[in-house]
C-alpha cells in the first residue's frame, strides 16, 4: 500500500522529521492543531491500530512518553498534552495509516483549538506556519538527539 506516510518513511516526500528508528518516525504535523503538534507514525503500513503487530504496539506508548517529555522540555504542553489516535475514517482519520497525535495544550487554548479544527486545511497563514514548524523541528530534534 502506498500513502503519504509510507512515502515519508521511504524519503520520497519531505517532512519535518524529529526522530526515527526501525519501527517509527516522529514528525511535525504539517496542518498542526496547536504549536508543536507531533505525529508518531508506524513505518509499517497499518491502516488501523489492530493492524499494528503487537511488538510495535507495545513500543508506541513508551515512545509517546519520550516525545511528550521532549515537548515539555522544549516548553510545549507543560500542563497537558492530548494523545489521540483517529482509528478509521469514521473517527476522522484522514490518512489510512496508523499515527498517534501528540497535541500540546496550554490554559485557555480551547477557542484557538476549535478555530484551528475548522480551518486547519485552509491556506491561511501558511508561510507563518511553515516558519514556525522549522523552528519547532530544530528545537525538538536537538532535545530528542540528546536522549540517545
Amino acid at each position: 500500500m502506498d500513502c503519504v506516510f509510507c512515502a515519508i518513511a521511504e524519503r520520497r516526500l519531505p517532512a519535518h522529521c524529529l526522530y526515527e528508528d526501525d519501527d517509527f518516525i516522529v514528525l511535525l504535523d504539517i496542518f498542526p492543531m496547536r504549536p508543536a503538534h507531533v505525529l508518531i507514525v508506524s513505518r509499517r503500513h497499518a491502516p488501523f491500530l489492530r493492524d499494528l503487530p503487537p511488538a510495535l504496539a507495545e513500543r508506541l506508548l513508551p515512545l509517546a512518553e519520550r516525545v511528550a517529555a521532549a515537548l515539555r522540555q522544549a516548553g510545549y504542553g507543560g500542563q497537558g498534552i492530548n494523545l489521540l489516535i483517529n482509528d478509521g475514517p469514521d473517527a476522522n482519520q484522514h490518512v489510512p495509516h496508523l499515527h498517534l497525535h501528540l497535541i500540546p495544550r496550554r490554559p485557555g487554548d480551547l477557542p484557538a483549538l476549535l478555530w484551528r479544527l475548522l480551518t486547519r486545511f485552509l491556506p491561511l497563514g501558511r508561510k507563518r506556519i511553515e516558519a514556525r514548524l522549522q523552528d519547532e523541528a530544530d528545537r525538538l530534534r536537538l532535545i530528542l538527539a540528546k536522549e540517545n
